[in-house]
């Protein structure tokens, strides 16, 4: 009976930093085979919490390679503890893995460097394990040596396991160091890369704003304007100066003339929000949003994100940025709250062309809050 390996090893990359969340991947790493996709992301969020995620490498000339993908969470504050996760996506055929499997580190650095096995972990429905404690500690003081090999090593009951070939690099040094300076941690006791003895104070966790969703004043599909509606010139007249802006296309890019109408959805007795298309993509359409006066002769302001794909009919704009053709990306949702729709969360489900259909994690929060829904409001 033959071991199936799911293993990666661990890559490195330039440095960019961004504020106000951060989503980080060093971009392109340049090898001897030229230029490879980055292994690991980084995403954190406007309270402190970051989230680092690490793949195996991509080797197209072993199509039996399995997918895999740990997950490194951590809150901010000096005291907050990292809690390690794994995905494993089972071999073709398999809706899970039925085996057992178990966490192996090598410290390559190390002459007569051995494998050495720290216990086994379970993987639930979706091929996802989280590690003990011992394990994770075991694995943090792991990536800080100089050449580290991480695997999990399941036995699947095959005579034919597939296996991953051990990709060597240290692109995570890049991504831990992120993380601790973004939490204020740097060259401190509580810092993941070389920690320090600093007595600095580490930033607590951040409060996350609070959202107060207000109700609209007629829920629904709207009322829909097409080009023969007497209505229709002169609000496409009006919003044309902002489609420009958001490099909405209109008509031009629409097949059957759909893109030519105008939804209106009344929010209250002051204002009003207008739809309509600004391009069609494969699977979803780029619109524009604004809100307008009542009268329907001013628009007060463009709503939503850099590119939203529709609003709910009940207060909720939506929106998508796919950074690739792999379904993956970064979404975002605004709220209205009575006045304005307001950012309410922006997620990423890390990085995409590692074998994990939409990504291998559901969620990777860039920013969040708390919500209120107009129904609690009420009751209170």
């Amino acid at each position: 009976m033959k071991k199936t390996l799911f293993s990666f090893m661990l890559a490195a990359a330039p440095a960019a930093y961004a504020f106000d969340g951060l989503t980080y991947d060093g971009g392109p790493i340049e090898t001897g085979a030229g230029m490879q996709p980055p292994h690991w992301i980084l995403v954190c969020d406007n309270t402190g919490t970051c989230r680092a995620a690490g793949y195996q490498h991509n080797n197209t000339e072993h199509q039996t390679f399995l997918p895999v993908s740990l997950l490194l969470t951590r809150q901010a504050g000096a005291d907050a503890k990292v809690e390690a996760q794994v995905r494993l996506l089972p071999a073709a055929g398999q809706e899970r893995n039925t085996g057992g499997i178990t966490l192996q580190l090598t410290d390559w650095s190390q002459k007569n460097a051995k494998p050495v096995d720290y216990g086994p972990v379970q993987t639930d429905d979706k091929g996802i394990a989280t590690l003990s404690d011992s394990q994770t500690a075991a694995l943090l003081a792991h990536l800080r040596t100089p050449e580290p090999s991480i695997k999990f090593i399941a036995d699947d009951g095959s005579d034919n396991a597939p296996y991953w070939t051990p990709y060597s690099n240290r692109e995570h040094l890049a991504i831990l160091a992120k993380m601790d300076e973004y939490q204020g941690r740097s060259g401190t006791p509580s810092a993941l890369l070389n920690p320090g003895t600093s007595d600095k104070a580490v930033p607590p966790p951040a409060p996350a704003p609070e959202i107060s969703a207000a109700a609209v004043k007629e829920d629904g599909s709207g009322d829909t304007i097409t080009p023969e509606n007497k209505k229709h010139a002169a609000l496409l007249k009006l919003l044309q100066p902002y489609g420009q802006e958001k490099n909405c296309a209109f008509s031009s890019s629409a097949p059957d003339k759909r893109g030519q109408n105008i939804t209106l959805y009344p929010l209250n007795d002051k204002q009003t929000l207008a739809e309509t298309i600004c391009q069609y993509g494969e699977e979803k359409g780029f619109y524009l949003f604004a809100i307008l006066s009542a009268d329907l002769k001013k628009v007060e302001k463009t709503v939503g994100g850099p590119i939203s794909t529709g609003y709910n009919g009940y207060g909720e704009i939506l929106g998508a940025r796919q950074l690739d053709d792999k379904g993956c990306g970064i979404d975002d949702l605004y709220l209205w709250n009575g006045t304005d729709f307001v950012l309410a969360s922006k997620n990423s489900n890390g990085l995409c062309g590692k074998g994990f259909p939409s990504g291998a994690w559901n969620s990777l929060p860039n920013y969040t809050s708390n919500i209120r829904e107009a129904n609690e409001k009420a009751a209170h």
